[in-house]
């Protein structure tokens, strides 16, 4: 059995598929399998992916009965067919640094205690300055020092990291997170997401799962067009959807200042939604009324009270 199993839903992604894919093949730990979900493409992105299997046995490709829409269904078979002791994921256009696996590995075997460690990641693109890793950019670990237990140098447990989640940082990014497989082989992604799939997982793995934090860039993170995660509509609506049920899931773990954290940044979102040209006045109103539930402020009230004139 592979060390590692890599997954990587695919959907018309030829463009930067073969990049994505040299990447994890090149890793330092080579003790690897690939599993490449087509996920129906109507480009040239399942020949690429058929030809490196053909010339590399860590290669496996596996294709969707249809077109599912979205990454969540084919991470899902790719999370039936893994057979490594760890598990990770790495979208078709990102890029994995050559010791991602590697650091991975390290941590994970020194302390068996740990279920999950995520990275750094370096944002890349046609529309993005270099500015190394992101999370340091955000300063996370002074953000987030009270959620972090250094371990050692540039290495942390995290603690209740459901709090950090809950409004000041996310802090776990997909393509930097590799898991131990008991811990993740039986979840699924959440199919009503196309965007927010495996946020809605790492949010479930923040109440239960033991993680830890290296803080170094193993991976790179590709802004372009083409991207899902551009669709800012999309996104709005299902960051407000998954927000409002997870914080209803949450809410009695947090304490006082998560959980007034959290409600604000509810408002932010249904402030945000509010904002958008095409809704009525009545839906706008909606918006803005859950909003002052969740926090209540002047601005929102005055603005509310306007959409009756």
């Amino acid at each position: 059995m592979p060390l590692h199993s890599v997954i990587m839903p695919v959907y018309n992604g030829e463009a930067y598929l073969a990049a994505t894919i040299d990447s994890i093949l090149q890793q330092t730990c080579a003790d690897l399998e690939l599993i490449i979900v087509d996920d129906c493409a109507t480009d040239g992105s399942a020949d690429i992916a058929a030809a490196y299997a053909a010339r590399d046995a860590r290669v496996r490709v596996v294709s969707t009965a249809v077109n599912s829409g979205a990454p969540a269904l084919p991470k899902n078979v790719g999370l039936s067919l893994a057979r490594g002791r760890y598990v990770s994921f790495c979208d078709q256009d990102d890029l994995l640094l050559p010791d991602k696996l590697e650091q991975a590995t390290r941590v994970l075997q020194q302390y068996p205690d740990m279920d999950i460690v995520f990275a750094d990641f370096e944002p890349f693109g046609d529309t993005q300055h270099a500015q190394g890793g992101y999370l340091a950019h955000k300063g996370f670990t002074t953000k987030a020092r009270a959620y972090l237990v250094p371990l050692e140098d540039g290495l942390y447990r995290c603690q209740n990291f459901w709090g950090c989640m809950a409004g000041l940082h996310t802090g776990m990014s997909t393509q930097t997170i590799v898991c131990r497989r008991e811990i993740i082989v039986g979840q699924r992604f959440d199919v009503r997401y196309r965007i927010l799939d495996d946020i809605a997982m790492w949010y479930r793995f923040a109440e239960t799962a033991r993680i830890g934090f290296l803080d170094r860039t193993v991976a790179r993170y590709r802004y372009h067009d083409a991207a899902l995660t551009t669709n800012d509509e999309l996104l709005a609506r299902e960051s407000l959807a998954f927000h409002k049920e997870n914080y209803f899931r949450q809410s009695h773990l947090f304490n006082v200042a998560e959980n007034k954290r959290y409600r604000r940044m509810l408002a932010d979102f249904l402030i945000s939604v509010a904002s958008r040209p095409h809704l009525t006045k009545l839906e706008q109103r909606a918006h803005l009324a859950q909003s002052l539930v969740f926090e209540l402020r002047l601005s929102t009230l005055r603005w509310m009270l306007q959409t009756y004139a």
